[in-house]
């Protein structure tokens, strides 16, 4: 053999050991076992870990479950009901970074008008605008574990048909596994979501998108109810006889009239003529007495 074929050889061979090397350094963890195979479903879920921590969760937003996981071992499941198509939850890799029992949203909620009805049942705080004097009821989001910093998470919420999507991207959870995964988690516990929706990156420019959005139909709003207001405000200021005015409307009261400045209370404002009593007549003169005879 040719020593320029044995040093080619040998090289290839060094290479092959050199690169088998690097993959086995950058070798990723191995993946949790697939989803466990049961003949039903039945919602909400189970829980058959006992006292044993959750190392991580595995999401798959196509068939609307979680998959709990110690180790290796399937130590119980949850159905979720994550971010409907307008609303996707992102997939990828994420860990819990904060975990807070009593959270409420600072988006979404309730719109009530200034009578306390309900005139809004799906408010979005920076989209959405209240009827003057109107308030704003935030969305409880219980057992929150976010998930990403803008928001996204896993906490109890309506999960109305089991199996679909039902949220505005967080991944609701039933009331009664909610506080399992809660106190059998800690912040930095992996969650795997897998399926059909975003990645983070792409989920984050559309987010910023509809940012755009709602602030320009807030805008309007504002905008449409100003302008209301001015209209409504120029309508009253209209004469009664004005043919723009309201129809019907009161001819305004005339301004009450003062009294001068230092008059007795009750002393009307014109002074009414004095009426002076008459003189007394002069008397007639006496006639002089009638001589005496004599």
């Amino acid at each position: 053999m040719k020593p320029s074929l044995v040093i080619l050889r040998a090289g290839l061979a060094a290479g092959t050991v050199l690169l088998a090397s690097c993959q086995l350094f950058r070798k990723k963890p191995p993946a949790p076992p697939p989803e466990p195979v049961k003949e039903e479903w039945k919602y909400p879920g189970e829980w058959t870990g006992g006292d044993k921590p959750i190392t991580s969760i595995r999401i798959n937003v196509d068939v609307q479950r979680a998959i709990l996981y110690n180790g290796n071992d399937v130590v119980g499941w949850t159905y979720v009901a994550s971010g409907i198509p307008s609303f996707p939850t992102p997939t990828g890799e994420f860990k819990i970074l904060e975990k807070i029992k009593d959270k409420v949203s600072n988006l979404y909620g309730k719109g009530y008008d200034a009578n306390g009805k309900l005139v809004n049942s799906d408010f979005k705080q920076g989209r959405d605008l209240l009827p003057p004097g109107g308030r704003f009821e935030a969305a409880k989001m219980t057992y929150f574990m976010r998930l990403t910093g803008d928001g996204v998470g896993m906490h109890i919420g309506p999960i109305p048909r089991p199996g679909r999507r039902a949220s505005h991207g967080c991944i609701r959870l039933p009331s009664k596994m909610a506080p399992i995964l809660f106190a059998h988690t800690v912040v930095g516990t992996p969650v795997t979501i897998t399926g059909s929706g975003p990645d983070y990156q792409s989920y984050l420019k559309q987010s910023n998108e509809k940012a755009r959005a709602n602030a320009a139909k807030l805008a309007s709003a504002k905008k449409k109810a100003e302008e209301a207001a001015v209209q409504a405000a120029a309508a009253t200021t209209l004469a009664p006889d004005d043919p723009n005015g309201p129809k019907g409307g009161t001819a305004t009261p005339a301004a009450p009239t003062v009294p001068p400045l230092g008059a007795p209370v009750g002393t009307p404002a014109t002074p009414t003529e004095e009426v002076k009593p008459a003189a007394p007549a002069t008397p007639a003169p006496t006639p002089a007495p009638a001589p005496t005879p004599q």
